[in-house]
């Protein structure tokens, strides 16, 4: 069963042969690839793994850049589309809390973002595939939309931390990237 290429959900052996490695679970007692690739059974270690293409996972410290689905009291729900150094798509849930989004105090993260934003973030902390971002410091939104129009904001001259809208004349206020409008991430 060794260098035998390996479909998800194909059986691998049991828990009393091997310990599940990477791109496997144990489900039952026993083994199951949750990868696409190669079998490896390392009988000195007594591990089964499948070396393949794994899933992209996020770590501390990476810059990333997502869409803002969902306001609520006191979090924000970002989809992260774009991770700085990697090429390729991607689309991974995570969580930016309120005392996370700015050195500043914020009373409502709707002061702060709107649906549909486009924010740079940075990942701090990975726990049970759950994600948690922030936007402290020169981070934040660097696209955003018109609420009346959905139309690109851009950069007030005279106010840091206010957009405009050029068509309908609409004024928000935003926690704005120092780089907003200027990412060639997107």
């Amino acid at each position: 069963m060794e260098n035998k290429n390996i479909l998800i959900g194909d059986y691998l052996g049991t828990i009393e042969e091997f310990v599940p490695g990477d791109g496997t679970y144990a489900e039952e007692g026993k083994i199951y690839a949750s990868n696409m690739g190669k079998l490896i059974l390392d009988r000195e270690n007594h591990i089964a793994k499948v070396d393949g293409k794994f899933p992209l996972r996020l770590k501390n410290g990476q810059v990333v850049f997502g869409e803002v689905l969902d306001l609520r009291k006191n979090s924000v729900t970002v989809i992260v589309r774009k991770l700085r150094g990697f090429k390729g798509d991607v689309d991974i849930k995570t969580g930016l809390f309120i005392s996370n989004i700015s050195d500043e105090y914020i009373e409502k993260p709707q002061d702060a973002f709107a649906i549909g934003d486009i924010v740079k973030g940075v990942v701090i902390k990975v726990n049970a595939g759950l994600v948690d971002i922030s936007t402290k410091g020169n981070l934040g939104v660097v696209k955003a939309f018109c609420r009346r129009c959905r139309s690109p904001l851009i950069k007030s001259p005279k106010f840091p931390a206010l957009l405009l809208c050029p068509c309908c004349g609409n004024k928000e206020k935003r926690k704005i990237a120092i780089d907003y409008g200027n990412v060639a991430e997107l």
